[in-house]
């Protein structure tokens, strides 16, 4: 089905101005902040994220988000991924309140470091040790700097459509007119020496057993291989084939195997998909929950691999640090969170697989009846809303030319009190109840509604 998504301004249909008129004449201070933003940012979020229409938040509690004009919101953002359990959850909130009073950084180590540390080791039998960084990003790219100090090699290989950070090395894509099996890999953005990708980087297949076929044969370059074992732009569980072959392979080859789990760890399950898939891979990444909706990284792994950060048993020694890594206000709130995750795990983690899935099968059903071709895949809480009716195995099978009509639609989602971030990666919490997600379902079956009638679909 063609989508007519090519709409010339004064064709706009009535609801679609209606919209437009409503967001504009509600949100007036947030257009304030808008345009001084405008003139002092840089950039004020990346492009990825960006909203259809500009809202700055003045506060979160549970599913909800306020904006400066006190409108209110349910939230699919999540932080991004880290709030499982909403927004200022009464757990974390316990835990930071009386480090702010205490101070908020040292620089020198403080008494949580310890306890976070162990609440992580005992999530997953592929944790021997842990170390504290800032961000998804410096997690990662200190996990290749380890795996390549004890391995000697240099090569890290990564799958089509991932995304593992912002850092050189992580910036990397498929070149889309490559072979879909043997993809080349090119950079993501200009500054970053095309050396990194020529030389150190490698591209492989996602959901595609060539890959096990190109490790093989890259097996005496490869330090790594890292994989999100729930991709971010493609989320689904059934990879369980996919993984432990790819599991079985690097074991064969002698090559690491790293879970980046910076969105799926204590969100898929509180063992992350370590625990959902039953496999156990050398290195694993952490962020996004770990830290309680606080800034935090983590790289976890075998005591082989963990030796390069102290040099024990005359491994290596990268250096590794940061002045904020560790920080108590951090530690304090991944402590609230992971414990409390711990002691409700057998509540939280069939909840939000459950409501998960009802609203993408509820969705699903209702973009079949009524012929709409959009389909919303998911991971548990984690889901993606995409356009198009191909059958989708990995990024390459979406088509990404109906970026002007999923501007539309999530322009007119937050017409309807519901808000997802640009990215379109949506998450639900333990705090979306039963009612909260019957009025998103609700207001994604309007937003197809208004489309529809403004002759969008």
């Amino acid at each position: 089905m063609n989508l007519k998504t090519e709409k010339k301004e004064q064709e706009i249909g009535k609801k679609s101005q209606a919209v437009r008129t409503k967001l504009i004449e509600r949100t007036s201070q947030c257009e304030e902040v808008s345009l001084r933003g405008q003139a002092a940012l840089a950039q004020e979020v990346v492009q990825t994220v960006d909203l259809p229409h500009p809202i700055y938040i003045d506060s979160a509690e549970g599913p909800y988000l306020t904006d400066l004009d006190g409108n209110r919101y349910i939230d699919l953002t999540g932080g991004f991924g880290p709030n499982v359990l909403g927004n200022k959850p009464e757990p974390v909130e316990a835990m930071i309140g009386p480090q702010i009073e205490k101070g908020w950084h040292y620089g020198i180590p403080n008494g949580h470091q310890a306890r976070l540390a162990e609440l992580i080791k005992e999530s997953s039998v592929a944790v021997d040790e842990v170390m504290f960084c800032n961000s998804g990003s410096e997690a990662t790219m200190f996990a290749f700097r380890a795996a390549r100090a004890v391995t000697g090699k240099r090569k890290v290989a990564m799958f089509d459509g991932c995304y593992h950070g912002v850092h050189d090395y992580a910036l990397m894509r498929a070149d889309l007119k490559s072979d879909r099996s043997n993809p080349i890999n090119a950079t993501l953005g200009a500054g970053i020496p095309e050396e990194i990708s020529n030389d150190l980087m490698m591209m492989l297949p996602y959901r595609d057993t060539n890959a096990y076929e190109l490790i093989r044969k890259h097996k005496d370059d490869l330090a790594l291989i890292v994989i999100e074992p729930v991709q971010s732009s493609n989320p689904r569980l059934d990879n369980q084939e996919f993984l432990q072959g790819l599991r079985d392979v690097c074991t064969e080859c002698e090559v690491l195997l790293m879970f980046d789990e910076v969105i799926t760890g204590f969100r898929i399950e509180y063992g992350g998909c370590q625990q959902y898939y039953d496999i156990k891979p050398d290195l694993i990444t952490y962020g996004k929950a770990a830290g309680g909706g606080l800034p935090i990284g983590v790289v976890a792994g075998s005591k082989k691999v963990m030796n390069s950060f102290s040099g024990a048993d005359k491994t290596p020694a990268i250096f590794a640090g940061g002045t904020f890594s560790g920080n108590p206000l951090t530690m304090a709130g991944g402590i609230g969170m992971l414990e409390y995750l711990k002691e409700n795990k057998e509540t939280i983690y069939p909840y939000l697989h459950e409501q998960g899935d009802r609203i993408a099968n509820e969705i699903n059903e209702f973009c079949r009846s009524n012929n709409i071709p959009a389909q919303m895949m998911n991971a548990g809480s984690m889901m993606h809303l995409i356009f198009g009716s191909e059958t989708i195995e990995s990024s390459r099978d979406i088509d990404h030319s109906h970026y002007s009509l999923e501007k539309e639609f999530y322009l007119h989602l937050l017409g309807h009190n519901v808000i997802v971030p640009g990215i379109h990666l949506a998450f639900i919490s333990f705090a979306h109840k039963p009612e909260i997600i019957d009025q998103v379902i609700d207001a994604f079956k309007k937003t197809f509604e208004d489309l529809r009638e403004d002759g969008y679909l």
